[in-house]
């Protein structure tokens, strides 16, 4: 296995063991420390590597000693969480901590920092559950007005990173490419910067310096043994990870998987969580499916505003495809039908996958943590695109689970200056550093059970990773439209749309309305 993959690794395995567990909720080209390093051959030095193929920094070269901190103000959706920023000290080892080795990288690289520029790094940790324009946009909107400068980069969910850009608390990344950013780095996701600009304008981003934005990317999770015992290689032509690679892992060949299985064990006259199913998950798989079959509620072309894309004859087919999924019952089982029977109803759709009851199972990357009691050989691809005809498998990165970067409005002049050498600095050092541990982690850790589910997620999952604008901003609440279909009669994609497509046109003109106001 060629370097890259084994920088790959380290970084799954490293970014699937967190606390996101307890929460609800161009191809092959991707820049993060997924993407690359740089082969064993690797001679050539270019902007972000150096002859060795490690990722490299710049900076204004100032020494920083003077100020003397960088602090990030981050949120999480558990009131006590593993940092991804500093050093954690564990009292008591628990599946939601990082593994040491990993949680060492993280302190090493603030050493490193502090050598390097002369500043410690910090973190201010708000627990804010409700995740949506609440305490972390508060503490921000506060000291943007206040411009106290007690934090100079703030981490919140996609969802406030949406509502600070509009009110204006955040400022313009690509704006700082001039005074030294390097949010072109390999360290940022490339993908995710493409679909999440205004108008030429990207005011948060993710990347490798956090773990918990990747373990937020979906992911569907099969059985292969009983996809060998079911006979659907000879079926479709090969096992999911075949598929996947010829370019024939669609939404029609899985779903008529799906309906391999259903079996009614106890004998109850209902299938349900208990008995055997096809496909677990719950209605954030309307959010994924829409998402990998290269549907989008808004988008735009580069440089441009976004516009509403939601329907159109293609998504209006796929949506009937996906409804008729989803009210199967007898092959596919919801964790939203049984809020009434447990607490976390999603613990009962993955007991069934994991006691090998399920042929799929969908879910996030931080899902893989818990399968380690799962007997039977099972894999991870992405979640099925369109057609034959798409080239790329899309992976969304939930908005409500996964957090991004910014920097608040009030940070200007030499913390401004200092701040973007730290992300500098930290984002190359986090391209790097998590290598070195590969043979530890890899002994320690035994959930990944192949290189092939590797190569799913490094070449497939993670270069499509990224998130649709319209979910993010919330216009119109079409992202809820989404989950309602799953509801609503087969075939009524079209007059539910239109209902919501005025208001929907109307919030996203005022969102672009102040987003221009905000760049003059």
């Amino acid at each position: 296995m060629k370097l890259n993959k084994l920088l790959c690794l380290a970084l799954v395995l490293a970014l699937v063991c967190m606390p996101l567990l307890s929460a609800c909720g161009d191809t092959k080209t991707e820049s993060s420390a997924a993407a690359s390093g740089g082969t064993e051959e690797s001679t050539l030095e270019t902007e972000y590597t150096d002859k060795e193929g490690k990722y490299k920094w710049k900076t204004s070269g100032k020494d920083w000693s003077d100020i003397g901190e960088i602090t990030f103000l981050t949120c999480g959706v558990n009131d006590k969480e593993n940092s991804e920023i500093v050093y954690t000290v564990i009292e008591k080892e628990s599946k939601t901590n990082y593994p040491e080795i990993i949680n060492s990288d993280i302190g090493e690289r603030a050493n490193q920092v502090e050598q390097i520029l002369g500043v410690k790094v910090k973190e201010e940790y708000i627990y804010d559950g409700a995740r949506m324009n609440a305490l972390m946009c508060e503490r921000i909107r506060t000291g943007n007005l206040t411009a106290t400068e007690d934090y100079q980069v703030v981490v919140p969910c996609l969802y406030d990173g949406a509502n600070l850009a509009v009110g204006g608390e955040l400022l313009d990344l690509r704006a700082l490419k001039d005074q030294g950013l390097q949010i072109d780095a390999p360290w940022w996701s490339q993908e995710f910067n493409k679909t999440m600009e205004m108008g030429g304008q990207l005011y948060f981003t993710v990347g490798d310096i956090g773990l918990v934005n990747k373990s937020a990317t979906s992911a569907l999770y099969f059985n292969l043994d009983l996809w060998n015992r079911l006979g659907l290689s000879e079926k479709f032509g090969g096992n999911p990870y075949e598929l996947v690679r010829a370019g024939k892992w669609t939404v029609d060949r899985v779903f008529e998987a799906v309906k391999s299985v259903g079996r009614d064990l106890n004998h109850d006259n209902v299938i349900d969580y208990s008995d055997e199913f096809g496909w677990g998950g719950q209605l954030d798989d309307m959010w994924s499916v829409f998402f990998a079959s290269g549907a989008r509620i808004a988008s735009a072309d580069p440089g441009e505003y976004p516009k509403l894309t939601m329907y159109s004859e293609k998504s209006d087919a796929l949506m009937k495809k996906l409804q008729e999924l989803v009210q199967d019952k007898e092959h596919y089982i919801s964790g939203n039908d049984y809020f009434g029977v447990a607490k976390w109803p999603m613990e009962l759709i993955r007991n069934g996958f994991i006691e090998g009851r399920a042929l799929f199972y969908n879910a996030e990357i931080a899902d893989v943590v818990a399968l380690g009691p799962m007997e039977e050989h099972f894999g991870i691809v992405p979640v099925p695109k369109a057609d034959d005809g798409q080239e790329i498998y899309y992976s969304l990165t939930n908005p409500w689970s996964s957090t991004c970067f910014a920097i608040p409005s009030c940070v200007n002049g030499d913390k401004l200056a200092m701040t973007i050498d730290v992300l500098n600095v930290m984002g190359a050092i986090s391209a790097n550093t998590v290598a070195k541990d590969y043979d530890q982690i890899v002994l320690s850790y035994q959930k990944t059970r192949d290189d092939e589910t590797v190569e799913m997620i490094f070449d497939y999952i993670f270069p499509g990773r990224a998130c649709d604008i319209g979910m993010v901003y919330k216009w119109g609440k079409l992202d809820d439209l989404l989950h309602d279909m799953a509801k609503q009669p087969v075939g009524s994609f079209a007059s539910n749309y239109e209902a919501r497509a005025t208001a929907a046109q109307t919030a996203l003109d005022e969102t672009v309305d102040q987003m221009k106001k905000n760049a003059k």
